[in-house]
């Protein structure tokens, strides 16, 4: 979410994307505190053996990187569940497989969460199965909005409400039988812990076909959030509030990262920044800990692997 809050900030006044994003802030927000939700909800989890409960999971395969919400590891199976925040009537078309939803009298399609629980599914079982082959991965979607309606959902569709998901966690957990003891839990958390990543997006005007033209550039001021602070010295200084900064440059490469492209050159950092000398701009970059590639004209900066 920070970075679609340094998108809305960055967008100039007269884009016609900015109440677009504000929406998707809003979207993501709701979807926050519906994983907050299912994580109370399953403080209310107790079964016969040892389990494990993870959250805002990210993790890889080589190239292969999913976001997963939460992941219930008991010593009889794996559960992925992935929540949705979402009110209104939600509706699965048995025939052509879309979901929708109808709220105030309109319709409006989403991607269907079931093919997105599916790929992770299909994911944590190859993830587990070097190691623990026979653990059995299931998973389930859980609808934490208290105003939501499931209507007309495939039978094999495992999507529930949140206030059934504790039965429906024990319901999987007994019918499969006990293969693990404690310590294969904690070799699995600290598998998870070892491939743990931040999944990797696309810069936001890339995502969303916004031109960079469109964003505002410049050093934001830490105190008073205006942006377009001026280099002077070694030292960044807000010609609104008069405050000074050394270090606040390595937030603004950040939303440049996020924003426009997943590389900086010399080039892009003078005219992103507002810094005149091409050797103050060196000295910035090879101080700050990024990535380096590169030599001469061709060299750039990007963040350091995980």
């Amino acid at each position: 979410m920070e970075r679609h809050l340094a998108l809305l900030k960055r967008l100039r006044v007269d884009s016609r994307m900015k109440e677009f994003i504000r929406e998707e802030i809003r979207k993501k927000e709701a979807g926050i505190r519906g994983e907050e939700r299912l994580l109370r909800k399953l403080k209310e989890l107790r079964l016969p053996g040892p389990f494990r409960i993870f959250s805002d999971v990210g993790l890889h395969i080589d190239d292969w990187r999913v976001q997963i919400d939460c992941i219930v590891v008991t010593d009889s199976c794996c559960i992925v569940i992935e929540s949705k925040n979402m009110s209104g009537n939600l509706n699965f078309d048995i025939d052509t497989e879309e979901f929708y939803r109808i709220e105030e009298n309109i319709e409006k399609s989403f991607p269907n969460p079931y093919y997105q629980l599916m790929r992770n599914i299909r994911f944590m079982k190859e993830f587990l199965n070097t190691t623990f082959p026979e653990l059995k991965v299931s998973g389930a979607i859980v609808m934490t909005s208290k105003s939501c309606r499931i209507r007309n959902k495939p039978s094999h569709y495992p999507i529930f409400k949140l206030e059934s998901i504790i039965e429906k966690i024990i319901h999987l957990n007994n019918n499969s039988p006990s293969l693990l003891l404690d310590p294969h839990l904690d070799t699995i958390e600290k598998m998870i812990q070892k491939k743990q990543s931040a999944f990797v997006y696309s810069p936001l005007c890339e995502h969303y076909h916004i031109s960079p033209n469109d964003i505002i550039p410049g050093v934001e001021c830490p105190c008073c959030g205006v942006i377009g602070m001026e280099r002077i010295s070694t030292t960044w200084t807000c010609l609104a509030c008069n405050k000074n900064n050394r270090y606040t440059h390595i937030s603004a490469v950040e939303d440049y990262f996020w924003l426009i492209k997943k590389e900086i050159t010399n080039k892009d950092f003078r005219k992103f920044c507002g810094v005149k000398s091409i050797h103050s701009a060196s000295r910035m970059l090879n101080s700050m800990n990024l990535q380096a590639c590169g030599l001469g004209p061709a060299r750039y900066f990007k963040r350091k692997e995980s």
